[in-house]
């Protein structure tokens, strides 16, 4: 019913409905990313429509509306070519341009679209099953177990996210990152972020385990694992929801940032964090090569905003506090 309650509220927002459009196309693209190309193919060379010999390659749409490429202005002839071949598909192979390396931007940037869909989903999955069963076990106990745990993630959180984070990849084998690369980088978000979400589990919990559907089951002898399993976590499932929404966007966020500073993530992947980092070092040259960085920065902010919009939304709908 609950669930019910919210769909319908979510449906009449235009804005989270447009959002949660967003979010399908994006997942979709990451579902068909290796159909779309490969990211290290090499497109330097004779453009077969202006027939300039490219170092790399402006956007389309920038040729046609500034009439130059590579910093020269066109020819008539090379206009003409490319006006007469603007709608071909050699025009519009490279949309966004290529990068130095002559890669495509389009399809490196829907590559790391599935890298971001991955980071987001693994980590966030991951918290989650870490979180969900600590912060259960300590609400509903209490005693002992909930002062040991609480003292757990009470030290861990005391350590700032980012140095915790990066102290935990520099310890990792030089060996392991090698041969598991983005993987190790995964399995480490996600277990250095679940404490935020086992302490609302914990609180839920210890509200809970008090009200009259529980004392009424533990008076009927049901089991305690049946009491957390089947009657409190549905209750405060919409906390779990919420929380993967919104971590989804901080695990894509912790990958740019660990990209950008030349931690963990190999360079070989083609992630949007890659990109970005190797993108502010073409700004300074001329003329500047800006597409790389800006395409990604976009992508970046327009799944960020749209998973963040609509966590928010099913944040309001879901949670019964803030339901009218």
């Amino acid at each position: 019913m609950l669930h019910r309650e919210a769909y319908h509220k979510l449906r009449k927002d235009k804005i989270v409905v447009v959002c949660f459009a967003v979010i399908v196309v994006c997942a979709v693209l990451a579902v068909i990313a290796p159909l779309v190309g490969n990211p290290s193919q090499d497109y330097r060379g004779i453009d077969e429509v202006t027939k300039i010999e490219r170092p790399y390659h402006p956007p389309t749409l920038l040729i046609a509306l500034s009439g130059t490429a590579n910093g020269e202005p066109l020819t008539d002839e090379q206009k003409k070519a490319f006006g007469e071949g603007l709608l071909s598909a050699a025009a519009w192979r490279l949309p966004l341009g290529a990068d130095l390396d002559g890669r495509n931007v389009l399809v490196m940037v829907i590559h790391g679209l599935q890298k971001a869909f991955l980071i987001g989903v693994i980590t966030t999955v991951l918290a989650i099953l870490i979180a969900v069963p600590i912060g259960a076990a300590a609400g509903y106990f209490g005693g002992l177990i909930d002062d040991a745990i609480v003292w757990f993630y009470t030290t861990l959180a005391s350590v700032p996210h980012l140095l915790l984070l990066i102290a935990v990849l520099q310890s990792v084998p030089g060996e392991w990152k090698a041969k598991l690369g983005l993987f190790i980088v995964l399995i480490v978000i996600g277990v250095t972020t679940w404490v935020g979400l086992a302490r609302l589990i914990r609180a839920e919990f210890l509200k809970h385990k008090q009200r009259d559907y529980v004392l009424a089951a533990r008076a009927l002898g049901v089991g305690h694992g049946r009491i957390i399993f089947a009657h409190i976590l549905p209750n405060v499932s919409h906390l779990v929801i919420i929380t993967f929404t919104l971590g989804f966007v901080s695990s894509v966020n912790l990958e740019v940032f660990l990209s950008f500073v030349s931690i963990g993530i190999p360079p070989s992947e083609p992630t949007w964090g890659q990109m970005i980092a190797k993108g502010k070092d073409e700004l300074s040259r001329d003329p500047s090569i800006w597409w790389p960085l800006t395409s990604a920065t976009v992508f970046l902010f327009v799944l960020s905003l749209a998973f963040s919009i609509f966590g928010d939304a099913l944040r309001d709908a879901l949670d019964p506090k803030l339901r009218t």
